[in-house]
């Protein structure tokens, strides 16, 4: 499904074909009534334990253990209808669950299925920036998800990276690439990257070669050569600390 803005024409959503009716409608803002303390966690105290090691992009076992905060997302409407699929992380202090925006459009709930094949229920999401295309979503107690350390720097042209989604609906595929370049006018603010992604990747985690989530995929353009978008972490932290 291509964006709705003529500027953007050639932008085209990662869901998988049975949200392409009914999804340009939706809130600009979903709050919590409860409200969100959702903190990230300052960076010299994550746990995890991929930051800081540069080995992570070639260490498989690393690579295993971030998937395992990663998961597949089927989003199902009021009639109990699957309408759609996506990805998602662990992020913040406590955990709550991050996401594409576009991807809970029409949500009226969510089975999470992580990386051992298990799944939990998500009942709704807390904060949703449609510009930004972010979602945050409380996490339930079962989840148990470990949340993922945050880079604190944008990636630079050249940089290696990796993608861990859930394309066409199979969990937590791995693809590697590279940061193309930035996208910033006044209405956009993405990273651009080589690594392949498709359907059902929206909401996934890229990481940098420290581990570190350094975006979340968004989207790609439909008639590149593999030119995909990202939105910048440090877009999914003002969100997360609002």
């Amino acid at each position: 499904m291509k964006r709705t803005n003529p500027k953007k024409r050639y932008l085209v959503w990662l869901l998988s074909m049975p949200v392409l009716i009914g999804l340009i409608t939706g809130a600009c803002l979903l709050r919590d009534p409860t409200g969100s303390d959702a903190k990230v966690l300052p960076q010299d105290t994550v746990t995890s334990p991929e930051a800081g090691n540069a080995t992570f992009l070639s260490d498989p076992e690393k690579i295993e253990r971030a998937a395992a905060s990663v998961v597949l997302l089927e989003v199902f409407d009021a009639n109990g209808n699957k309408i759609g699929t996506g990805s998602g992380f662990a992020m913040g202090e406590p955990a709550v669950l991050v996401t594409a925006a576009h991807v809970i459009r029409n949500m009226d709930y969510m089975i999470a299925w992580r990386d051992d094949g298990t799944s939990f229920r998500i009942g709704h999401a807390s904060e949703a920036d449609t510009d930004a295309d972010i979602a945050i979503c409380p996490l339930p107690e079962e989840a148990g998800l470990t949340p993922l350390p945050a880079a604190q720097e944008r990636p630079m042209r050249g940089e290696d990276i990796l993608v861990i989604g859930s394309q066409f609906g199979l969990t937590n595929l791995v693809s590697k690439g590279t940061v193309c370049g930035m996208w910033k006018t006044k209405d956009a603010d993405w990273t651009l990257f080589s690594a392949p992604v498709s359907a059902g990747c929206s909401g996934g985690p890229v990481f940098n070669q420290d581990g570190q989530v350094t975006g979340m995929v968004m989207g790609t353009y439909e008639k590149a050569q593999n030119l995909n978008l990202a939105v910048p972490t440090d877009k999914i932290l003002e969100l997360l600390n609002d």
